[in-house]
């Protein structure tokens, strides 16, 4: 029978304290690296959402313009948002009339046409704290994003009547 040395027998079968450390420090960069993905990912999310709801406003808004509505209402109509900080508009200072009569008839004339300029602005992140919010969104609590749009309305667009109150 052949007799087995146990201590180096044991040595050879469990891991040292250094292994043990050297592990679990890899595992806690791996970690620690997964969870600051996930919190700017979280935090992309929110700008890219505060940011589509903006660009809706102002469609929304482009849309009642199109359709008659006079563009002092058109900010009372809209439901309330809490992402938009500012809303104006401007008349445009282009005027398009006629269509074109080089394109052989195909393209359709469009009469005498007005514009409007809209305009939003609206905070990307809803940080109370400025402290390591930069890091995230690219700057601090009170930056603000902006964004205008053209509105052209054409005379032979069909218009609704204005609404007024019953008795």
């Amino acid at each position: 029978m052949k007799l087995i040395n146990l201590r180096s027998y044991s040595r050879r079968r469990a891991y040292t304290l250094i292994e043990a450390l050297v592990a679990s420090s890899v595992l806690l960069i791996g970690i620690s690296a997964a969870g600051s993905l996930s919190l700017s990912m979280v935090t992309q999310e929110e700008i890219s959402e505060r940011s589509i709801k903006a660009f809706s406003y102002l469609e929304n808004a482009a849309a009642l313009y199109r359709m008659g509505v006079d563009p002092s209402m058109i900010s009372n109509l809209l439901p309330p948002e809490p992402v938009i900080t500012s809303f104006t508009h401007f008349p445009g200072s282009q005027i398009i009339s006629g269509s074109d009569s080089n394109s052989g008839g195909l393209t359709p004339s469009i009469g005498n046409a007005s514009t409007i300029n809209f305009q939003i602005q609206w905070k990307p992140s809803a940080a109370s704290q400025t402290s390591g919010i930069s890091r995230w969104t690219g700057g601090d609590k009170d930056n603000t994003r902006s964004a205008s749009i053209m509105v052209v309305k054409s005379s032979s667009f069909p218009t609704f009547p204005r609404a007024t109150a019953f008795p």
